[in-house]
């Protein structure tokens, strides 16, 4: 029995010292050996800590190209996530920025229960980044959810961004504790600046002859609007004369809203038209946006006549304009209305 113990001691004392070389054409162990290392659990309710036995104590250069990493952990890690795509509308948003993760692995997919985290800075070497939380806005910590919580394929907006600004964004994935990557390589884009483009043609018009119980209407006034503004915008009008107005007689036909048809005189707009080539829609607002000798009044305040509630690209709209004179209304050649159109644009 002394001599089988003798032999087993001897056995422990070569096991514990163990260092050798083992490769082959495809890896390199270099001086590897089994410490006396131990196991806790280390956690509380906010972190938990992994601890290893007989890993790599430290991360040393093999050569070019190729590194150890300290401790046994690099086996778990995830696939570092590749750059996002960026999206600013075809440059249109001016205050954010679309975004679609890109969930390859080379030859498959990412897990369902991986999740992504998202960084973003207005630098390059990612100086004080912002991380993307739910809904698209910013927050000081990295916020993780699932790649379809970030809207899959179709992508998510990052909102409240400032106007004309690049943008660098990287991502980042775990899959359960100790799992997390470092955030991958990055991608840039910059919103542009608010914009909104009006116009109105032609500037003048007529209606000519006013004859007494007639309606008579005029030529289309034709306006153009385009605007990135996130919630879209209006075209407004208002008058000088409350109506046509003829200074040699001190009389005024008044505009109104209602049918002219069944008025004995009267002035208005209606709206007749509207299109565009993206965004919008844009719709005529009432009371603009009658039928017939249907119209809308004028006067010395703005009123909406037409809107739309999203972005628009060469929205176009026209309107004309009717009027209807009295039997015993004052002749003249003089009668007119100066109209002010305005648009506006909700950034």
């Amino acid at each position: 029995m002394r001599s089988l113990g003798s032999m087993l001691a001897a056995g422990l004392f070569l096991f514990s010292t163990v260092s050798s070389f083992s490769n082959n054409s495809t890896y390199y162990l270099n001086s590897y050996s089994i410490g006396s290392g131990s196991a806790t659990n280390v956690s509380n309710s906010t972190y938990k800590g992994q601890a290893s036995l007989g890993g790599v104590s430290s991360s040393n250069a093999l050569g070019a190209g190729n590194t150890t990493g300290a401790g046994g952990v690099q086996t778990e890690q995830l696939a570092v996530p590749q750059a996002p795509t960026l999206s600013n509308g075809s440059n249109t948003y001016y205050n954010k920025l679309g975004i679609t993760l890109n969930n390859s692995m080379g030859t498959s997919t990412y897990p369902t229960d991986v999740t992504f985290a998202i960084e973003i800075a207005t630098t390059s070497n990612f100086t004080s980044p912002s991380y993307v939380q739910t809904g698209g806005v910013l927050g000081a910590s990295p916020f993780y959810q699932a790649y379809a919580s970030w809207g899959g394929s179709g992508g998510s907006y990052i909102v409240n961004l400032t106007p004309s600004t690049t943008y660098y964004v990287k991502v980042a994935a775990e899959q359960g504790m100790f799992t997390n990557t470092e955030f991958g390589p990055s991608t840039n884009l910059a919103t542009v600046a608010p914009s909104i483009t009006f116009s109105v043609s032609p500037n003048s018009l007529s209606l000519g002859s006013l004859l007494a119980g007639s309606v008579v209407t005029s030529s289309n006034v034709t306006f153009g609007i385009t605007t990135n503004a996130g919630s879209g915008g209006n075209i407004f009008v208002s008058g000088t004369n409350n109506g046509l107005h003829s200074g040699n007689n001190s009389y005024t036909i008044s505009a109104l809203s209602g049918n002219l048809a069944s008025s004995s005189e009267g002035f208005g707009l209606q709206g007749t038209g509207t299109s565009q080539t993206s965004g919008g829609p844009l719709s005529i607002d009432s009371p603009y946006n009658g039928s017939a000798n249907n119209v809308g009044t004028e006067n010395t305040s703005y009123t909406q006549i037409f809107s739309t509630a999203n972005p628009i690209t060469s929205g176009s709209a026209t309107l004309d304009m009717q009027a209807k004179s009295a039997t015993l209304d004052p002749a003249g050649s003089d009668y007119s209305e100066t109209l002010n159109f305005v648009a506006s644009a909700s950034f």
